[in-house]
């Protein structure tokens, strides 16, 4: 039967959306939520119409090709050069495409590739249209945006990493301001925790944002991340000056807490859990209350499955003696992590 995959999508008709799906497709092949378009139409791009970090947080470009015609070794050239001109630091710049595999060419531009990395500037790959495609199609909601009429409809189970993806989300995201005041401390000052580690939780965020929502739904939530992120690092004078990032970081998790509806019922699930750990890791002093650990635990056995009935009972088992909400949360939390990730 055929997939998507093995289907011939249509190419886009013009080279603004060309350029919107290879930005789309390419953050969620490099988990990059900084990859962004190189200035508006009528400006000097020099070569590089995207911009960004790719997966292993490496500067790179895309230039964006959408012809009908197969590219030339010309074509690649003369790209190259524009982007000689691109002021700031690029590893690699890949001419993007919506033309079909050349195998000659793409023997040609491995050959400009390796001569260039000798002489120490910047590599050149190709990305065809497949390329494209299949990374599109790692995040089904991103896929949806560009081809709605051709959006399968929802598997009745998610995969393993979206599932993980809606409990982080809940857990880290649902009380995003508790976490900025437990890590900076009320009015900006340390308290015993690494500040980088708000910057990793920021980060798990929006990448996670990026895989689970679409980029309509994602945007503002991407926009109050790095608002926070940005406002933890600014030189702050006095309280007041901590009102922003409470705002956006209260923002963000508000819409984390709506998020269900834009999920399956499996990761709508999965994320409730993670908000209420989350909940009793910041709010519960004490151990939650006997009949909220007895809720949790028998959501648990129907979200994970007979198979993970004895690791249900032994972490709570050994979760009872614990005296604090926030080490028995982390607790529930990594049986659930775990579990999901290696069973289900």
């Amino acid at each position: 039967m055929p997939t998507l995959q093995s289907l011939r999508l249509p190419t886009p008709t013009n080279w603004q959306d060309f350029e919107t799906i290879v930005r789309d497709a390419q953050a969620q092949r490099w988990g990059s939520v900084t990859l962004q378009k190189n200035g508006r139409p009528g400006q000097a791009q020099h070569g590089v119409d995207i911009y960004g970090p790719d997966n292993i947080g490496r500067p790179v470009g895309l230039q964006c090709k959408c012809y009908k015609e197969q590219l030339q070794l010309k074509d690649i050239t003369a790209e190259v050069t524009n982007a000689e001109a691109f002021v700031g630091r690029l590893t690699t710049l890949f001419i993007a495409t919506t033309t079909e595999y050349d195998a000659l060419l793409q023997q040609q531009v491995r050959m400009l590739s390796d001569s260039r990395v000798a002489q120490g500037k910047f590599a050149v790959a190709l990305l065809y249209w497949d390329d494209i495609v299949a990374s599109l199609l790692l995040n089904p909601e991103v896929f949806k945006a560009h081809y709605p009429q051709l959006a399968p409809p929802r598997a009745a189970v998610s995969n393993t990493d979206r599932l993980i993806g809606a409990l982080e989300i809940g857990y880290q995201g649902g009380e995003l301001w508790e976490s900025v005041k437990l890590i900076h401390g009320e009015f900006g000052f340390m308290v015993n925790q690494d500040p980088d580690e708000l910057t990793m939780i920021i980060r798990t965020l929006e990448r996670r944002t990026q895989q689970l929502f679409s980029p309509e739904d994602a945007e503002l939530i991407l926009e109050s991340l790095a608002q926070v992120r940005e406002g933890c690092l600014s030189p702050k004078r006095d309280s007041s000056d901590w009102d922003p990032v409470q705002f956006h970081a209260k923002r963000a998790s508000a819409r984390f807490n709506k998020a269900g509806s834009l999920l399956s019922n499996e990761e709508a699930r999965m994320l409730e859990m993670g908000l209420r750990l989350g909940r009793i890791y910041h709010d519960c002093e004490d151990l939650p209350p006997l009949e909220t650990r007895k809720r949790i635990k028998d959501q648990l056995r129907v979200m994970l499955g007979h198979e993970s009935a004895t690791a249900i009972d032994d972490f709570f088992t050994a979760a009872e003696t614990l005296s604090s909400g926030y080490r028995w949360a982390m607790r529930i939390y990594t049986l659930v992590s775990s579990e999901t990730r290696y069973r289900l």
